[in-house]
């Protein structure tokens, strides 16, 4: 018969700082090895503008942007606070797990995490706000773990926990409004719970919130000054066309597929060994921090809008110890969740070597056909080539003049490219924080570059019409990736900007 020892690691701490370390050292070859997504590109570019908050997202992680791009520049080196955050984040998450269901399920939880799609590369490698946001929430985590499920040695300290996760909830609101659900998970939790119920008779809790509302106070101030443009964009996400419960399933099969399918069976397996002991207050305290995330994005699908799958990630992020919980108790009979890891880090390792080398080379363009109508490493894909295609056009960039793109997302990649040499603005009615930054009416009589994707250029100049004096022929720029084309441009000449585009919000910086 096999014994635990032999099937487990025999030090789940060190085993679980190994695995750290090798996720982290991954995490930097590949962020080395590909180029900034379009999100993190857009970050890059707004955040060298720093605001209270911003259109789209608080402020936490565009303020580690402009921190780090300032000292290191705005390439893929923006990225390594965000990994270094993350590789706290999985130590965490083993203290978290070790303190309520022991080292052993801590280990394999962080295994789990590191394995899991959504958390290995966006929330962990990415210049997002999920990576800070479940920092944050982490370290509330914990301070909360060690208020309501003391260690016979633990001195009580309900000060020193209060404050911390006040503190920790209030950062996370700074990083992501998804901070809200596990503010309120906290609050069901206290009040359906007899010990959370006492402990608001002490002052520390209400501290703590106190901290916690004083901490977001730039994101409030921000939106009231700016008509709460971020909380009504956010809030109109979530609107549909119609009643459509078919989407429910869709998105949690889509939740499934960002955390991939061998990574969502033991969260499913922790689940349910939890709803078994459905009285343990721990399975309570990790279900006040998961449910109402995956709850509130699982369900609203079905008003019509399937939403991103990634909304629901912070929820999942807490069915982790579960996860861990339900391998731990396997691996005390069995070799099988041994065998799961290795098989998924192989697994895991393989494709995101097939991606960086696609995203450095475009190799697979070669062998499939118009592969790049449907590639997603062409986010990654930099459009460093600008400057030198508008030179070889005889497109001056300076004049005083001015980039026009056609969306936000393109906006961004000229930006920085551009390095902020020339203003940048988007030509759409959808500017996101473009709106805040640029002053249109500082532009007015300037010429500009419209440099737009090919098969937008008729639409871009019917939106441009009546705004500039003349609009002149178009020059064909295109973009490669080893020796392929891969992205096609046109930049043509706008004379004369007479008044300023209608966008929908943010009509002054």
């Amino acid at each position: 018969m096999t014994t635990p020892s032999t099937i487990g690691p025999a030090d789940p701490r060190r085993a679980a700082m190994l695995v750290i370390a090798g996720a982290l050292g991954l995490r930097l070859l590949m962020a080395a090895a590909i180029g900034l997504g379009t999100d993190e590109i857009y970050t890059v570019a707004v955040s060298r503008s720093l605001s209270w908050s911003y259109f789209d997202h608080p402020p936490l992680h565009q303020w580690i942007t402009h921190a780090t791009a300032s000292l290191l520049g705005e390439g893929r080196q923006v990225r390594l606070p965000f990994i270094g955050l993350f590789a706290l984040t999985s130590w965490l998450l083993f203290r978290l797990t070790g303190r309520l269901y022991g080292d052993a399920a801590g280990f394999w939880a962080v295994v789990s995490l590191n394995l899991a799609g959504f958390f290995t590369l966006s929330a962990g490698s990415w210049i997002v706000p999920d990576g800070v946001l479940l920092l944050m929430l982490a370290i509330a985590a914990l301070a909360l773990v060690r208020q309501f499920f003391p260690q016979a040695e633990d001195v009580p300290t309900p000060w020193l926990n209060w404050l911390v996760a006040g503190a920790a909830l209030g950062l996370a609101g700074l990083s992501k409004y998804h901070a809200a659900l596990a503010a309120m998970g906290v609050a069901v939790f206290v009040l359906a719970t007899p010990e959370g119920r006492r402990a608001l008779r002490h002052p520390a809790p209400w501290a703590g919130a106190m901290l916690a509302g004083i901490i977001v106070l730039p994101v409030l101030l921000w939106n009231a000054q700016n008509g709460w443009a971020s909380f009504l964009f956010q809030a109109a996400r979530s609107q549909g066309a119609g009643f459509a419960p078919w989407l429910v399933p869709a998105s949690l099969a889509a939740q499934a597929g960002w955390l991939l399918p061998w990574v969502f069976v033991p969260l499913v397996s922790g689940l349910w060994l939890g709803w078994q002991s459905l009285r343990d207050r721990r399975f309570g305290f990790l279900m006040a921090l998961a449910l109402p995330a995956i709850a509130v994005f699982t369900l609203t699908p079905a008003f019509g809008n399937l939403g991103l799958p990634h909304w629901a990630m912070p929820g999942w992020f807490f069915v982790m110890p579960l996860a861990g919980l339900a391998l731990a108790k396997l691996a005390e009979t069995s070799s099988r969740p041994v065998r799961w890891a290795r098989i998924s880090a192989l697994g895991s390792v393989i494709v995101l070597a097939l991606l960086a080398s696609q995203a450095a080379t475009g190799w697979l363009g070669r062998i499939i056909p118009n592969l790049s109508r449907h590639d997603p490493t062409l986010e990654t894909f930099g459009w460093d080539q600008v400057r030198g295609q508008l030179g070889a056009q005889q497109i001056s960039l300076d004049q005083g003049r001015f980039i026009v793109a056609d969306s936000w997302q393109n906006a961004g990649r000229i930006d920085v490219a551009l390095a902020g040499s020339v203003p940048v603005m988007p030509g759409t009615g959808d500017p996101r924080h473009y709106a805040f930054i640029i002053d249109q009416t500082a532009l007015i009589g300037r010429d500009a570059i419209v440099l737009v994707r090919a098969r937008r250029e008729t639409m871009m100049r019917q939106q441009l019409a009546g705004h500039f004096a003349s609009l002149g022929p178009a020059q064909p720029i295109r973009l490669g990736r080893g020796g392929q084309v891969e992205i096609e441009l046109v930049a043509f000449v706008a004379s004369g900007f007479a008044k300023p585009l209608p966008w929908a919000y943010g009509l002054r910086p």
